[in-house]
């Protein structure tokens, strides 16, 4: 901002000769728009803030869902765990195979992966007579 003074009268240097001096002052500063927020202004911070508040609520939701109940949908409170099912067995007699075992017991299940499983549960493929095979 830059101001330019004019003196009209000579400026004297008696302190009573000044007070009758004329000044004249310019400025070529923009003229300063006014500091109050437009209606617009108004309604995008209200936007803003509540799009920040919703975002803020969701996360709330979501983390109190995910302490409350787990990530596996039951309660934490609730967790119930199920009796261990009784493993039923099978004693090998000469010349069985997992296969004639899986083929005589495997039901509506593939028997591929009835014999696959009785791999898992038996430590390998191979079994001995009068061994107990666990079945599925």
């Amino acid at each position: 901002m830059t101001a330019v003074l004019y003196s009209t009268t000579p400026i004297a240097t008696d302190p009573t000769a000044r007070s009758s001096a004329r000044r004249v002052v310019r400025s070529h500063a923009p003229a300063v728009p006014s500091s109050r927020p437009t209606a617009a202004t108004y309604r995008r911070r209200r936007a803003v803030v509540g799009t920040m508040l919703a975002a803020l609520v969701a996360v709330g939701l979501v983390t109190a869902h995910d302490v409350l109940a787990g990530s596996g949908g039951v309660p934490a409170s609730a967790a119930v765990s199920l009796p261990a099912q009784a493993r039923v067995h099978v004693v090998a007699e000469a010349g069985d195979t997992l296969w004639s075992i899986a083929s005589a017991h495997h039901g509506e299940a593939s028997i591929t992966r009835y014999v696959d499983a009785l791999v898992d549960l038996n430590g390998g493929a191979t079994i001995q007579a009068g061994q107990e095979v666990v079945l599925p």
